[in-house]
């Protein structure tokens, strides 16, 4: 992608509504923790982590907070 395609998206991305400039941040966001592990190393792995047998529950995390 050439500088004067990335200006054009850029300004693509500036005239969406900021719901979708959001989505956006956020998706941009993990792609860029994919990249580099890190900047992050535990919020990487987490990412990777396809497997839920290693996922925390809902449950587990509310407890969690509720002990904090």
């Amino acid at each position: 992608m050439d500088v004067t395609e990335l200006d054009q998206l850029k300004e693509c991305l500036r005239k969406l509504p900021p719901e979708d400039q959001d989505h956006m941040a956020g998706f941009l966001l993990v792609e860029r923790l994919k990249r580099n592990s890190l900047v992050m190393p535990a919020l990487h792995k987490r990412v990777e982590d396809s497997d839920p047998e290693n996922w925390q529950t809902l449950k587990s995390l509310k407890e969690a907070r509720d002990n904090d």
